[in-house]
């Protein structure tokens, strides 16, 4: 058995003169070094810095910065310059950028009550208007994004609503300003004409072009609607990083702020390796400081909540005796996929050591054996094989005694595939040790987790589906989003049957006890735009043709689908009141979530589900609770003009309301006498026979409008 001790000295690039408090992870460590003996001669960073502190003394050693948010921000480190993150007391901690490698819509829209506030229905009779999302920016972090579709961009129905989008994959340039890589494409003419992004890790993927659909889509002939069809979209097709998922919110911030708009992010993606997995990453720490300036982040909960899958195990120890025994199952036993290997990632508890070791096992008789590797030994890490029979199994393991960000005791094990038995061994005299098994792929971008189960021998224990949300979802200030099946009425008797929790969906709580997922919607078969560009190959569940081009409609399933329906439903939180604050938007949702007999009255008992959060989104109380905080002043703001046209007119006239309740059209002349009056709802044709030429006043409610007749 050969082993390789990665010392300091090897690492010594980052660590130079040691401080006194960690500034940075293993893992940071080993990825570092690894990158450097790969050739890499710069490197992505996010790092926290003081206050105030000053750009021009990192950019004079050739270090580059990209977002901002508080005090975090993204830079990009030439390896010569990497001493000066330990050393320079400007920074206060650093994380290597870590590689993200990667029910229908109409019911989905009932199931929120979306339908009711896009058509006025049930809203606060003070304020004549329907919520769409006009005038808010939603912005996608995604993959697979279609520039052209008529979902949302729509040559002959006016509905041009993408209004940038910003492509890291796509190498032309020019890049936003600030930003030294990637495409923006700005305006309708050149994202026709670019018609979607371009390949990257998962080649011409349509990921983000559902994504889109459900948050936002206009549909076609009334069928497949998302949740705010008037929304604004910026898209960006991020380089699979933290530091270029921040930089792209940064950027998507910045043209939000210039229009004056409210800005949502959808982030339909998450990881478990590469995180403290408690909300105190320094990603967490980005996401909470921009909500505090006013970003609402929306994120999908994750899809490891099969209770066939049990990813996770722990054991809270007591006594040197004490051993967790349990099989970890290989990813292509449970999954399509080809993977390398399997990543366990194991997190302890803060001042409480623990060790870890496997055991590769051929039959009863035969077996062999790692050393225990404890979390004592400080930061660490070993490559080192097993010689098993006819193979050799490699693995790589990184200690660490104290996490920088959280001070948990932490061991991320990377075992080599092998198609022999592996057992994982934990030991510890006290304290409780979480771990994750989860598949490691060849394009490194699996979030799979795959079972801990129970062997032939005895003192084995098996997994649980707890404990199954990943970044970014952990972050404090996110908005979680777990997904369950859309209700549906039975057609003989008109019964509601109510949707189900989704078996995939992923349960809370963090491992700090935070819990998380904390609002739920319909992410079973939702079906929305499929991308005309995708190399992949999806059923056509609706097809429409503009010109000569042919676009579909097709379903998926996944958090990925139920966390942009929260989106939208924001995007029409923030059209009702503009002024609300990122708490406030996290408590509207919350306290207004709908409970059933399915998920019980969670509301009512203050308390939270592990699976279900609060309960299901419920746009309709949502967008009254908000109007019920708006002031005055706002309500004015709030209140769609009447739409009178023609106007001068001679011989009819049409008034749009585009208020979803009836109401009564009043007719006044200019000096006050009532001229008629008849009911209206959404729009109505008066006829201008027998009156007389002048100036008219046309009053809905509380709302007027002037009207020439000639």
């Amino acid at each position: 058995m050969k082993k390789i001790l990665f010392t300091l000295l090897t690492m010594s690039i980052l660590v130079g003169a040691q401080a006194q408090e960690k500034k940075c992870a293993i893992d940071t460590k080993t990825l570092v070094a690894e990158q450097i003996a790969a050739g890499a001669t710069s490197i992505d960073m996010l790092a926290k810095m003081v206050p105030g502190f000053d750009h021009s003394v990192f950019e004079k050693a050739g270090i580059t910065f990209g977002a901002q948010a508080g005090q975090i921000v993204t830079m990009r480190v030439p390896v010569e310059a990497l001493p000066m993150l330990e050393s320079n007391k400007q920074v206060l901690q650093y994380s290597i950028s870590h590689r993200i490698a990667q029910p229908e819509c109409d019911r989905t829209r009932h199931d929120t009550r979306t339908d009711s506030v896009q058509n006025g229905l049930g809203l606060d009779t003070e304020v004549d208007t329907t919520f769409t999302g006009e005038n808010v920016y939603i912005g996608i972090t995604d993959w697979g994004f279609d520039y052209t579709h008529p979902n949302y961009n729509h040559v002959k129905k006016h509905n041009f609503r993408l209004d940038m989008a910003w492509d890291h994959f796509r190498l032309a340039g020019p890049a936003p300003d600030g930003f030294d890589y990637g495409t923006l494409i700005s305006g309708r003419i050149p994202l026709l004409h670019a018609k979607g992004d371009t390949s990257n890790l998962y080649g011409y993927g349509t990921h983000g072009t559902h994504v889109a659909g459900i948050c936002a889509g206009r549909g076609w002939e009334g069928r497949y609607v998302g949740q705010a069809p008037y929304a604004r979209l910026l898209f960006c097709s991020f380089g699979l990083g933290e530091k270029e998922w921040m930089d792209g919110v940064a950027w998507m911030r910045q043209v939000a702020a210039d229009s004056s708009r409210r800005l949502v992010v959808n982030s339909s993606w998450g990881m478990y390796s590469f995180s403290t997995l408690d909300g105190t990453s320094l990603l967490s720490q980005a996401i909470d400081a921009w909500s505090a300036d006013g970003t609402v982040f929306v994120t999908s909960g994750g899809n490891n909540g099969h209770s066939t899958v049990p990813f996770h195990i722990s054991r809270t120890f007591s006594g040197s005796t004490d051993t967790l025994r349990t099989v970890v199952t290989r990813a292509s036993q449970i999954y399509s996929i080809n993977e390398t290997g399997q990543v366990l990632v194991m997190w302890g508890e803060v001042g409480h050591d623990f060790t870890a070791g496997i055991r590769i096992w051929q039959d009863d008789s035969t077996f062999w054996t790692s050393p225990m590797y404890s979390t004592s030994l400080g930061d660490t890490v070993f490559y080192d094989t097993l010689d098993c029979g006819d193979e050799r199994v490699a693995y790589r393991i990184m200690i660490e005694h104290s996490n920088p960000f959280d001070q948990r005791p932490h061991i991320q094990l990377d075992v080599r595939k092998t198609l022999k038995e592996t057992h994982l061994f934990i030991t510890a005299t006290s304290g409780t040790v979480h771990a994750w098994n989860l598949a490691d792929k060849e394009n490194h971008a699996g979030n799979e987790g795959c079972t801990f189960g129970i062997a032939r021998h005895d003192g084995y224990s098996a997994g649980d589906n707890l404990y199954g949300v990943g970044e970014p979802a952990c972050a404090a200030k996110a908005i979680s989003v777990a997904a369950h099946s859309a209700d549906r009425v039975r057609s003989t008797t008109g019964e509601t049957i109510y949707g189900d929790l989704a078996d995939f969906s992923s349960s809370g709580p963090l491992i700090s006890g935070a819990m998380k997922p904390e609002i739920s919607a319909p992410g079973v078969d939702v079906i929305s735009s499929i991308s005309a560009w995708t190399s992949d190959a999806y059923p056509s569940l609706m097809t429409q043709y503009v010109l000569g081009q042919k676009y579909t409609w097709s379903e998926m399933s996944g958090t990925s689908m139920s966390g942009p329906a929260v989106t939208g439903v924001v995007a029409l939180i923030l059209q009702a009141n503009p002024q609300l604050s990122v708490d406030q938007i996290r408590e509207i949702i919350f306290s207004t979530a709908r409970n059933d007999s399915i998920t019980g009255p969670l509301v009512a008992n203050d308390s939270m589900d592990l699976r279900w959060g609060w309960g299901k989104i419920d746009a309709l109380r949502a967008v009254n609770k908000a109007l019920s905080m708006v002031s005055i002043n706002q309500v004015e703001d709030l209140r769609t003009p009447l739409k009178v046209y023609p106007n001068p007119a001679s011989a009819t006239v049409t008034v749009k309301t585009l208020c979803g309740e009836q109401q009564t059209l009043k007719v006044y002349t200019i000096d006050g006498r009532l001229v008629m009056q008849t009911p209206v709802y959404q729009e109505a044709t008066l006829n201008l026979d027998g009156w007389a030429r002048g100036v008219y006043i046309l009053r809905v409610g509380s709302r007027s409008e002037k009207l020439i007749v000639r």
